[in-house]
């Protein structure tokens, strides 16, 4: 048998005191269902905001797969919206010890990147981790910094809010819920001319300097495609015009 803990608190509306327990499934059995039904009907509603307030391919998205679309991945713009909706701030306590080494000199390898979401009270309410190599982004700090809070913040709003039944973290794609599987064979159409040498370079030197990622910009394709197109040198000149006219967007939105 587990020991029960309880103090009381004082109920303003009802002018009585409460038994509060440290184990949940120590208190009277009614209160124990209506804070049960309480957080059954709260989430509830906010799956249905959710639902309706979040735009795929700006929010969130997924990628094609040979067994079908992908689990939708949250991306910042969401996050964002999310923990704005709940009123709660951002905080990253580890950031400025990053700061630190950078300006002392240190000659940093990776980055590991803590982020805490504080409510209007001031409480932490969830917190999570991304993290990064500086190898991935080709030594640039400033972008491995930006890379590992995005993912720490993503992951300490689905821990917050419990969304890892709808949403994954780490599949930060361009590609739409209603894609079709892709073939392994998938190539792109022979009847059409694809972009010269030049032009893909130049595409993937835009990327980089944007600090896009590529994979993201690559589903994309994909989607746009219906999964013809596997690959940035496949592109046709009409895609290409348009993805090229696209980066900057993203860019802002990342």
């Amino acid at each position: 048998m587990s020991a029960v803990v309880e103090y009381h608190e004082t109920n303003p509306h009802e002018g009585r005191g409460l038994p509060v327990a440290v184990n949940p499934l120590d208190l009277p059995a009614e209160q124990f269902r209506q804070g049960l039904d309480r957080r059954k009907s709260n989430r509830a509603a906010l799956m249905e905001w959710v639902r309706s307030a979040l735009v795929e391919g700006v929010d969130y998205g997924c990628i094609p797969t040979k067994r079908g679309p992908s689990k939708p991945s949250l991306w910042k713009p969401g996050a964002e919206k999310i923990c704005g909706m709940l009123g709660i701030t951002v905080h990253m306590p580890t950031l400025h010890e990053y700061e630190q080494a950078a300006l002392g000199g240190v000659a940093l390898q990776h980055i590991i990147i803590r982020c805490e979401l504080h409510d209007a009270q001031g409480r932490v309410v969830a917190d999570g981790v991304g993290a990064r190599s500086l190898k991935q982004d080709g030594g640039d700090l400033n972008k491995a910094l930006k890379m590992a809070g995005k993912s720490a913040h993503i992951d300490a709003t689905l821990r917050m809010a419990g969304l890892s039944e709808v949403f994954t973290q780490d599949l930060e794609d361009m590609a739409g819920q209603g894609s079709q599987p892709v073939s392994e064979s998938a190539t792109a159409p022979a009847a059409e001319a694809t972009i010269s040498q030049n032009q893909h370079r130049r595409l993937e030197a835009r990327i980089k300097e944007l600090g896009l990622d590529r994979e993201r910009v690559k589903s994309w394709v994909v989607r746009a495609t219906r999964g013809r197109v596997q690959h940035l040198d496949q592109l046709t000149p009409q895609l290409y015009k348009r993805v090229d006219e696209r980066l900057e967007g993203w860019a802002a939105s990342a």
